[in-house]
């Protein structure tokens, strides 16, 4: 009997036993399932939007934003006017130093004899004026392509604030610029913003 009683007692502990691995065996697979959960609930955030990384055509950029267009007329305007004053002073020193050759040349032997130093003279200042022409354009060329550069950081410091806050309001993390000498070799329509972007710098 209690022989019995031993057996019936041993099999009572293996079930209870049982039960206890079972109940702490079934909150560690709902544990388990909430930190999954939980996992997942964490990266939702960036998952709300599909479009996290987005790209813009930097060419369409360039060519359709307003202000983009504005800056480069307004510089565009400057360069013909620095151009135009460079010719007429051009044309001038061709007219004036072919007004020296002609006299020059309808000169008689002691004419030329006789006003040998007011011909070197204005030799000289023609030379001079030529060296003068030269210098003034080159610094001409160089005042326009430091006006592009400093006009192309601005627009640069411009388009980063704006982006900043554009990509908030829409979830990209991060947004390429797309062209075609960049290192984007491909990239679906889907993910190009260029037109919305576009229409929202012009709208400002």
């Amino acid at each position: 009997m209690k022989q019995v009683s031993l057996i019936f007692n041993l099999f009572l502990s293996i079930a209870v036993a049982i039960l206890f691995y079972l109940h702490f065996s079934e909150d560690r697979k709902n544990e388990s399932s909430n930190n999954i959960k939980n996992s997942i609930d964490q990266v939702a955030p960036f998952e709300k939007h599909t479009k996290s990384i987005v790209y813009v055509n930097s060419d369409t950029l360039w060519g359709k934003y307003e202000l983009i267009i504005e800056l480069q007329n307004q510089l565009a305007e400057t360069k013909r006017a620095k151009e135009s004053y460079l010719v007429s002073k051009g044309q001038k020193l061709e007219e004036d130093a072919y007004q020296f050759q002609m006299e020059a040349s309808q000169m008689t032997e002691p004419q030329m004899i006789l006003n040998q130093e007011k011909l070197q003279q204005t030799q000289i200042d023609l030379q001079s004026r030529q060296q003068q022409l030269m210098e003034e354009q080159q610094r001409i060329e160089k005042n326009f392509y430091d006006e592009q550069q400093t006009m192309g950081i601005k627009i640069r410091e411009e388009l980063a604030i704006i982006l900043k806050q554009y990509s908030v309001d829409n979830g990209y993390q991060l947004i390429l610029a797309y062209s075609a000498l960049s290192d984007l070799l491909y990239a679906p329509d889907s993910l190009d913003i260029t037109t919305d972007l576009v229409n929202s710098l012009n709208a400002k």
